[in-house]
């Protein structure tokens, strides 16, 4: 854990002791990966998360329909790769995190051009 100043109060930044090896161990086996900073107060916690798979998706999707928090949880499991464990037990910071995490699923822009 760092501290960090902010705005004259002393901040922590909780990153659950993820290293710069273990980053590059992840995107040696995933890919993308995807670092998430949720500020809370003066406070910073950080998420390492990688690309959901086929499976993982078809899960949320089906679970969704029904209860979206449930299927927040099913992304955020799948997908996390380590740091603040207040993320995944926090209500306020999980929910944090699955507006980053809506965004990582829906961040690909595509076009159609008629021929």
């Amino acid at each position: 854990m760092e501290t960090t100043e902010n705005k004259g109060q002393t901040g922590r930044t909780f990153d659950g002791g993820i290293t710069e090896a273990q980053i590059n161990a992840f995107k040696a086996r995933y890919g993308k990966i995807h670092r998430m900073d949720i500020v809370e107060g003066v406070d910073t916690h950080i998420g390492y998360f990688h690309r959901p798979d086929f499976q993982t998706i078809k899960a949320v999707t089906k679970v969704g329909k029904t209860d979206e928090v449930e299927a927040g949880k099913i992304l955020f499991d799948n997908c996390w790769l380590g740091g603040s464990e207040a993320l995944r037990k926090d209500a306020i910071l999980f929910m944090a995190v699955q507006v980053q995490l809506g965004k990582l699923l829906n961040g690909c822009m595509g076009s159609i051009k008629n021929l």
